[in-house]
């Protein structure tokens, strides 16, 4: 039998429990209220090394849709969060991490952002990376990346949020995901739909003037 021992911690401190998460919720919408210009959150691993082409990718998105006038919002860790960071910080734009308390190997300097805060509860730093977003960016990642985004995916195909954009940035590492979906999903009717629309809301590119065209007509 599994022995539930962090399972038991927050149903056994019930009031503790949902006081935290009271607490958690109330300081992440204020903080993302604070903003007063459109965000973009970007996503991806954690162990992307600095220097790499896909942290150097980010970094210049970042750099560039800060210029345009958008605040960046990551999940405060480094690899492609930090990379998303320090864009943001060069363009002098907002620069907000909503960062996982528990998780103590993902912490990026505190010189990145602008705005920052911890979350105890995962689930509610999903919530926050993205219910103020007007377009969420992912580059490669592991099983946190692609629980996030298939996470917001259901959230928004079955209508419990606002149509986004969502940004796969990087076709070699994603093309082979989306050809499974296509070929084990869709063909056998798993999605909300068997139509190919399901997939309508993943824009799975390159380059950087077509992630800001898809982001600034969304």
């Amino acid at each position: 039998m599994t022995r539930l021992h962090k399972n038991k911690q927050y149903l056994k401190n019930m009031d503790w429990t949902v006081e935290k998460i009271r607490q958690e919720m109330t300081d992440g919408l204020a903080l993302l209220n604070s903003i007063d210009k459109p965000i973009v959150t970007v996503f991806g691993g954690h162990k992307v090394k600095k220097g790499s082409a896909d942290y150097e990718h980010c970094k210049k998105l970042a750099f560039e849709l800060g210029k345009k006038g958008y605040a960046i919002v990551s999940g405060g860790g480094p690899g492609i969060m930090q990379a998303a960071n320090e864009g943001a910080m060069l363009a002098g734009a907002p620069s907000i991490g909503i960062k996982a308390s528990l998780l103590k190997n993902e912490r990026a300097p505190d010189k990145n952002f602008t705005h920052k805060m911890g979350c105890y509860f995962m689930f509610i730093r999903r919530f926050l990376l993205s219910i103020k977003s007007e377009a969420l960016v992912f580059y490669p990642g592991g099983f946190g990346t692609l629980n996030e985004m298939f996470e917001y995916a259901t959230l928004i195909k079955t209508g419990m949020t606002d149509k986004v954009p969502m940004v796969c940035v990087n076709k070699e590492f994603w093309q082979g995901l989306f050809m499974w979906i296509e070929d084990k999903l869709l063909k056998n009717n798993l999605l909300t739909s068997h139509k190919k629309w399901d997939l309508d809301v993943f824009h799975v590119v390159d380059s950087h003037e077509d992630i800001v065209r898809i982001i600034c007509r969304k």
